[in-house]
């Protein structure tokens, strides 16, 4: 990866993926992190490292300037634990990909909490592309999802958020790649 000091320049694409971790990452078998309590969030932001890192940084790019954020938000018991670098995705991100469950229709207090604490941020000129997870959530997307990202994300421009049903990245894969694919055109 490369030190970025400013947006990318057109043959440059930086994309930051936020997503909502259960329970946060422990230390499995083979001493690498692991997930502790994997969720269809966490299984879509693997398809989607996985895929971005494929598209942006090709063999025949290695001097390029692209940038691939990862940033998790750890929903524990006591709070939010880890959250987005919120200063550093405006300063340096021109997409955003954020993968959350719903809570009762609405965004889960963590994220709403992960993308403001510390703001208000001025998002003019980033893409959003929300990716909700219903597997695991209650309510339906609907107005008050929507009403939640836009307090949320102030400024940026909400792209019309892509509803995935699977829980597993090989489920999710078909789906996502494609509206991946079309941010980072």
């Amino acid at each position: 990866m490369y030190s970025i000091d400013s947006k990318p320049t057109p043959d440059d694409r930086h994309v930051c993926v936020i997503w909502l971790s259960r329970a946060g990452l422990v230390i499995g078998a083979d001493g690498q992190p692991v997930e502790a309590e994997p969720s269809p969030a966490s299984a879509a932001a693997q398809v989607a490292e996985k895929h971005l890192s494929t598209r942006l940084f090709p063999p025949e790019r290695r001097g390029g300037r692209s940038r691939l954020q990862i940033n998790e938000i750890q929903s524990l018991r006591h709070g939010l634990v880890a959250g987005p670098d919120m200063k550093g995705v405006v300063a340096h991100h021109e997409s955003v990909v954020l993968i959350t469950p719903m809570a009762d229709g609405r965004l889960p207090d963590i994220v709403t909490e992960a993308l403001t604490k510390f703001g208000p941020y001025d998002l003019a000129g980033i893409t959003v592309m929300p990716v909700v997870t219903l597997a695991d959530s209650t309510g339906e997307v609907g107005d008050a999802l929507l009403a939640d990202l836009r307090a949320a994300l102030t400024g940026a421009e909400l792209l019309e958020p892509l509803v995935l049903l699977g829980e597993t990245p090989k489920e999710i894969e078909p789906h996502l790649t494609p509206r991946l694919d079309e941010l980072v055109r």
